[in-house]
């Protein structure tokens, strides 16, 4: 599945109320702590480590990968095919950290810092934030500047408009990304960094789930926000999707959820999702996906989850029939 389309073609509010209803069903008997939900009306170790895990002892949750008629549930780091894994770019978080923070140093001991929310900052912390709006920039597209374009939110086959990039629409989430990883816009990418920061703060347990994540921008972000706020932790992040786009739809809950099968620009193989992980160095055993439709996927998942602490569910009704 990926994010759906926004504005005039997103799923009407008593589909997208039942469909989030009824995954928080699933989910509420495992929680030992409240949520933090992030309920979405858009449409919305790194190589040496891949390598090393080839001879390593495999670090797995529970036994997988799961194979069922119509679903998978596997970690890419173990189960994808290598051939299709392709080279890191990114350095490391750790290494990104170390690098920040030795400019931070070195920048502050000739300027004295005025910034409210910078100035009290430990030189560790500062570079923290940085990763991080650095990740931001480059999964939402904004990184690229002139070279990133708008691509209008269009339900159809044929080739969709893309135009200059628009600022003010990718801060709404009201565009989709050509470079970008994902289509959420900043101002939700933000969100999701600032319930990880509480989640984190708090000492709430408890894993990461998304429910739709179309190119896996937001699960990127939120993995790298772990990796540089909580690096000790074991928290698993569980990217779930069709990884094959939309359903038709179904008339019988609301009209306009049909025909969303007819757009191959929301359709994205988990190989792509993989190696988005893999390029920024956050591909490691706690990276879990569940391929199928969540009919499929979200049975069996519950039963092996044993705590969230953040759910971000963005989903159509006709992908969660039973």
């Amino acid at each position: 599945m990926t994010a759906s389309p926004r504005e005039s073609i997103k799923i009407s509010h008593a589909t997208r109320l039942l469909v989030g209803l009824t995954l928080a069903v699933m989910f509420f008997h495992f929680q030992n702590k409240p949520c933090n939900f992030i309920f979405n009306d858009e449409s919305s170790p790194k190589k040496d480590a891949q390598e090393k895990e080839t001879d390593a002892p495999q670090d797995r949750p529970f036994p997988m990968p799961i194979h069922g008629g119509k679903f998978e549930i596997f970690q890419p780091l173990y189960d994808m095919d290598e051939s299709k894994k392709n080279p890191q770019l990114l350095l490391s978080p750790k290494e990104f950290l170390g690098t920040f923070e030795e400019r931070i140093s070195w920048a502050k001991s000739m300027v004295q810092v005025n910034d409210g929310k910078l100035k009290d900052l430990t030189s560790k912390d500062h570079a923290a934030i940085m990763y991080i709006e650095m990740i931001k920039s480059f999964v939402s597209g904004r990184a690229f500047r002139q070279a990133e374009l708008s691509v209008g939110p269009r339900l159809r086959k044929h080739p969709l408009d893309a135009g200059p990039f628009n600022e003010g629409k990718r801060d709404g989430g009201n565009d989709w990304t050509f470079a970008g990883d994902t289509m959420t816009g900043s101002k939700r990418l933000d969100n999701v960094h600032t319930l990880l920061k509480d989640v984190i703060e708090n000492n709430i347990p408890g894993d990461y789930i998304e429910t739709g994540v179309w190119r896996g921008g937001s699960s990127v972000l939120a993995k790298a926000v772990l990796e540089v706020l909580d690096p000790n932790s074991n928290r698993n992040s569980y990217v779930c999707d069709s990884f094959m786009g939309l359903p038709p739809g179904d008339k019988k809950l609301a009209a306009k959820d049909a025909g969303w099968d007819n757009t191959p620009y929301l359709e994205v193989a988990s190989e792509i999702v993989a190696n988005n992980f893999i390029k920024y160095g956050l591909l490691d055993s706690n990276v879990i996906f569940a391929k199928g439709f969540f009919n499929e996927t979200m049975p069996p998942l519950a039963e092996k989850i044993t705590t969230l602490s953040i759910m971000r569910l963005d989903v159509s009704s006709s992908l969660f029939r039973t």
